[in-house]
């Protein structure tokens, strides 16, 4: 069994530093000086740091010079001594900064371990417990210092490889570095949705947020093969199963729903379910969440499937705060779903109710601070988007048919209104065919 700590590593990193200065650049990049499980030891690479980084030559007669006694009162310049002559080489020192730095994570994980059983006894809900463990693991730092901070130089290195990479789609005709959403008009707004983005889809009842959102997860998970999670809590996983069979099999809803389309869709039943059957698609519908709780469920579900591409949360109105008062929890809520999606490396669409502010406008297209409960929804969010159908305050309009994706903000792109073929009865948004516009008006010919 490997002890938790190697007082030989830590004495040969500091040995080659005291007998050749010019590694201690290479040998102290990314070792933190809590790295070292010996007070003095740490102390004495801080101090070796120290003179360095002031430009001035490190020996152990600088060091006593510069600090006569360490943390414990040990005598500098002897203590450095005896570690310079009891190094006979450095020429594994490399070898020592890689076990100093492992045994710091395996003290790390040695003081999880307690940690989580003292999570264990408290009183607390058991799902809030699981994510408080998950939390304390996902906290340990398994590579020292390394990214806390970096030179734009640095940076700059690793971020031409990106713009090759961009240069590359370009010339080969591809816009997006992110996830499509099967509306290739609204992927030229926002070049896919990207790692770490928190997507709001708004909307007043029956504009269709929840299909929109499905759509897009469809899409993902059947057409782009990637893994998704949709966490509902407005509805169960047979009604979504309803709406998914409808949307990607071009079924009417009304006739899934009465077994009707057995007989006269069963062509397009069968390519529906043989295209979800394969789908790396997964649901949790259960009524009652907590943020603790899907952040819990979503890291489990990045394990099993290997990661996640996209998460869907419909919808954040129904989700239950810590009590302090709902603006003060949905806004807590809003800030952890964005950490959310930067820890899981993927974006989150969550959905949203509105106020009933733009139903009193002539122009009822909903604009930014319709947004319910929380400024923070807004600053939060890397894309808000409207879903807007003009026929549900006007049934008699000529827009009949057509939805509005309407882009309030965007924080990597422009915003405007993206006009979709809206198919109720299938439960989807669709591009549009044949579109024209006349006095601003879109038109559609099916």
């Amino acid at each position: 069994m490997n002890e938790l700590h190697s007082l030989e590593a830590e004495h040969g990193v500091l040995g080659a530093m005291l007998r050749q200065p010019h590694l201690i650049d290479v040998l102290s990049d990314g070792l933190a000086a809590d790295a070292f499980a010996w007070e003095d030891n740490a102390d004495l690479y801080r101090l070796i740091l120290e003179l360095h980084g002031d430009g001035q030559p490190v020996d152990v007669i600088t060091l006593g010079d510069r600090r006569a006694a360490l943390a414990s009162g040990a005598v500098t310049l002897a203590y450095a001594a005896e570690i310079q002559a009891n190094t006979p080489s450095v020429a594994n020192a490399k070898t020592y900064v890689q076990i100093i730095r492992d045994r710091a994570v395996c003290r790390q994980l040695s003081a999880a371990a307690e940690r989580i059983n003292e999570v264990a006894y408290e009183q607390a809900d058991v799902e809030d417990k699981i994510s408080l463990a998950q939390s304390i693991i996902l906290g340990l730092d398994a590579k020292g210092t390394d990214g806390e901070c970096q030179m734009v130089g640095d940076i700059l290195v690793e971020h031409i490889e990106i713009l090759q990479e961009r240069l590359d789609r370009f010339q080969s005709g591809i816009i997006m570095d992110g996830l499509g959403s099967g509306i290739p008009d609204l992927d030229k707004f926002t070049q896919g949705l990207k790692p770490g983005q928190m997507i709001v889809v708004a909307g007043r009842p029956a504009m269709g947020k929840t299909t929109l959102a499905m759509n897009v997860a469809s899409d993902v998970a059947i057409n782009q093969r990637k893994p998704v999670l949709v966490v509902s809590l407005e509805m169960t996983k047979s009604q979504l199963m309803d709406r998914l069979i409808a949307a990607v099999g071009g079924i009417p809803l009304p006739s899934l729903k009465t077994g009707e389309c057995s007989a006269d869709h069963a062509t397009e039943l069968a390519a529906a379910t043989l295209k979800l059957r394969d789908a790396p698609i997964c649901v949790s519908d259960v009524p009652v969440m907590t943020m603790p709780r899907i952040r819990s469920i979503a890291r489990r579900q990045a394990h099993r499937m290997g990661g996640l591409s996209l998460v869907v949360i419909d919808y954040l109105g129904l989700m239950e705060g810590e009590g302090k008062g709902r603006t003060e929890d949905v806004t807590a809520m809003s800030r952890q779903i964005k950490l959310l999606a930067r820890e899981l490396g993927c974006p989150i669409i969550v959905l949203s109710q509105l106020n009933r502010g733009c139903e009193s406008r002539p122009d009822k297209r909903p604009v930014l601070s319709d947004l319910r409960e929380s400024g923070a929804i807004e600053q939060d969010a890397d894309i808000v988007m409207f879903v807007y159908r003009d026929e549900v305050y006007h049934p008699g309009t000529q827009d009949k048919g057509i939805g509005e994706i309407l882009i309030r903000k965007n924080r990597d792109g422009e915003i405007g209104m993206v006009p979709t073929a809206f198919q109720g009865d299938r439960s989807r948004f669709m591009p549009l065919a044949n579109r024209f516009r006349q006095d601003n008006v879109v038109k559609v010919d099916f």
